[in-house]
């Protein structure tokens, strides 16, 4: 793993195979360090991708979904890979139109389905996919996703944001595993 310069922004680069690179989003309270993004990124890792891990918080002082999108371009635009793949968290899906115009298959964690252009980049991606959210979630809306052959939906019930069951850390252990073998499984299709 080594420190990469985004101009603007701060990434690490954990270095598997140069011609395939997922870019790991964060949410704006939910860092590449937490359970959903970490296991995410290891799950790549396992697959043999290269992972370009966008290691920053949003600053209090700027508008985080411009913000996102500004590392995102960043973080795209540091790879010189030839297959690509985003995986972002909650505002990280804010990035769903880059990944949309720039023909790219995703992994969208708790995707914000509030949100007008994220469900409209939804809608039009011919990509591969992968949504995964829960109802109990606010930013889930009311699940109701664009008709689209490329998307997969993993909906679970009576999560929280974090795709946790309060109270219970045995449970959302369980939780953490469907994920990652979901995520695994996503890029396993992707070759």
């Amino acid at each position: 793993m080594r420190p990469i310069d985004l101009d603007p922004g701060e990434a690490l680069l954990h270095e598997g195979d140069p011609e395939r690179c997922v870019v790991l989003l964060p949410g704006v309270r939910y860092f590449s360090q937490a359970p959903l993004l970490w296991f995410a990124r290891e799950v790549a890792e396992a697959a043999g991708w290269s992972v370009l891990e966008v290691s920053e918080r949003a600053p209090a002082d700027q508008e985080p979904f411009e913000w996102i999108l500004e590392r995102a371009e960043s973080a795209l635009n540091a790879t010189s890979a030839t297959q690509v793949a985003l995986v972002g968290k909650s505002l990280g899906s804010a990035a769903a139109p880059l990944a949309t115009q720039r023909a790219l298959p995703a992994v969208w964690l708790t995707p914000l389905l509030i949100r007008a252009e994220v469900l409209a980049a939804l809608g039009a991606t011919d990509r591969p996919t992968l949504i995964i959210g829960s109802p109990a979630d606010p930013s889930w809306g009311n699940g109701a996703l664009p008709e689209n052959e490329a998307l997969e939906v993993l909906e679970l019930d009576d999560l929280d944001h974090s795709l946790q069951r309060e109270g219970d850390p045995l449970g959302s252990i369980d939780v953490l595993r469907t994920v990652s073998e979901r995520v695994a499984s996503f890029f396993e299709q992707l070759g």
